[in-house]
């Protein structure tokens, strides 16, 4: 996996997905959280394409080098490394 083809692959998540880059790492946040309603319930989103999620996080699970990591977990590439978490944990 290159650093080119991630991009495109998180690019083609379209709305499920945002991300950012920093000193080598690509900041991966999945969109599952929609927000709360009048009595402050959490709201969480579906995924618009959610076998694509899916196959997003196993093609980092099988692809990677190694990872680290137990709430936003890290997977390493050869040259970069993708940080994943939920958009979710930021409740």
């Amino acid at each position: 996996m290159t650093y080119e083809m991630m991009i495109a692959t998180i690019e083609a998540l379209g709305a499920d997905a945002s991300y950012y880059e920093h000193d080598g790492i690509i900041d991966v946040t999945l969109q599952d959280f929609e927000g709360f309603d009048d009595d402050w319930d959490e709201i969480m989103r579906d995924y618009d394409d959610s076998q694509a999620v899916i196959d997003f996080e196993d093609m980092l699970e099988d692809e990677c080098l190694r990872k680290s990591g137990d709430f936003y977990v890290t997977y390493y590439f050869d040259g970069f490394a993708v940080e994943l978490g939920y958009s979710s944990f930021d409740i």
